[in-house]
């Protein structure tokens, strides 16, 4: 064998290595691509078989996290729009004119949609909410005038001072609805995170407590029963029957309120007359005073008057005491001389009779 052939055989030895190492890498690389393949269609398939779950899952058959899926989700959102109104959004508020005297309120908002609205159409107002203010309740409104792309709106009733201050200071856009929410347990479920900082803690535990009941507990939920497996759920609230009942204890309270002033007022004259009066009274007393004075001063000057009277009057008895007894003693001795006068008269008499005049 020549130098040149065994020359060939070694290149042709080297080539079949070569060759043989690109075959293997070969099917070790086809090998790593069907075994991704396979993972690839598997979870494809995985991926399909969620879709239809999440397509199809309803509250008898839910998804994992007890959610359902979007088949019934439209569903469940057909049963609250038709059972929730109509609902219009972004409203500015172009003014608000309170009657400080009658209490009640005329707003002028812009919207879009103003021909949706209808002369004394009903309407619930809130302020719509971010994430450094939930949102206020604003009242409930009748719709009175409707203009191109404006509402006129009026208070139904007359609005406490915190709704007043709500509507007047309200610089967020409105949110109208053509009837009240109401309040279920289902709209605290699935909370955002980000949502729970401004919702009462109440609501979200109850958004958590129902969210871990079974679609037959949920069903016993919605028939009324509030405790559920030892797990108790607060009552929902019919918030326009609240609102409502707040309004008339609120006017019961604004009619008993101004009673109560007018009584004040009332009270607040009559004791100004009775100030008035005891003015007078006390202006009497004084006067009354200063003549009980003058007259105590006259009393005494009269006792004093009345004393001397007295010892002139007892000077004078004495003395009249006095006189008698010397007139009584004058008196005797007249009558003494008297007799003794009379008795010489009849001696003198029975002489003259017996001797003659010449008789002595």
């Amino acid at each position: 064998m020549s130098i040149w052939n065994k020359i060939l055989l070694v290149l042709i030895f080297l080539a079949s290595l070569v060759f043989f190492h690109a075959a293997a890498r070969t099917v070790k690389t086809y090998k790593y691509w069907a075994n991704l393949a396979d993972q690839f269609e598997k979870k494809l398939q995985e991926r399909r078989a969620e879709i239809v779950r999440l397509q199809t899952a309803d509250h008898e058959h839910p998804l994992d996290d007890k959610t359902v899926g979007v088949q019934q989700l439209h569903i469940d959102l057909g049963r609250v729009l038709a059972s929730r109104g109509r609902i219009w959004t972004k409203c500015e508020k172009k003014r608000a004119a309170p009657d400080t005297k009658s209490g009640f309120m005329e707003v002028a908002i812009s919207t879009d949609d103003s021909n949706a609205f209808a002369k004394n159409m009903l309407l619930y107002a809130f302020e719509e909410g971010d994430d450094q203010s939930p949102g206020k309740y604003l009242g409930e409104f009748r719709v009175d005038a409707v203009s191109q792309q404006q509402v006129v709106l009026a208070s139904t009733t007359q609005l406490v001072g915190s709704l007043t201050k709500n509507v007047t200071e309200s610089k967020a856009p409105w949110v109208l609805y053509e009837m009240m929410p109401t309040d279920e347990h289902e709209a605290f479920t699935n909370m955002p995170e980000d949502q729970r900082k401004w919702t009462s803690e109440e609501f979200v535990k109850d958004g958590q407590d129902y969210e871990g009941l079974k679609q037959d507990q949920r069903e016993l939920v919605r028939q009324g029963k509030l405790e559920v497996d030892g797990k108790k759920l607060r009552p929902l609230r019919d918030y326009l029957a609240i609102f409502r009942a707040c309004e008339m204890h609120r006017t019961l309270f604004v009619d008993r309120l101004e009673s109560a002033r007018r009584d004040t007022g009332y009270l607040e004259a009559a004791k100004l007359e009775s100030v008035q009066q005891e003015a007078a009274v006390e202006k009497e007393k004084t006067q009354v005073d200063k003549e009980l004075a003058r007259a105590q001063t006259e009393l005494k000057a009269v006792a004093s008057l009345q004393a001397t009277r007295q010892n002139m009057l007892n000077t004078f008895q004495r003395l009249v005491q006095q006189a008698i007894a010397t007139n009584l003693k004058y008196a005797q001795e007249f009558a003494r001389l008297q007799k003794e006068a009379a008795d010489r008269v009849d001696r003198r008499a029975r002489a003259m009779a017996q001797f003659g005049p010449g008789a002595h």
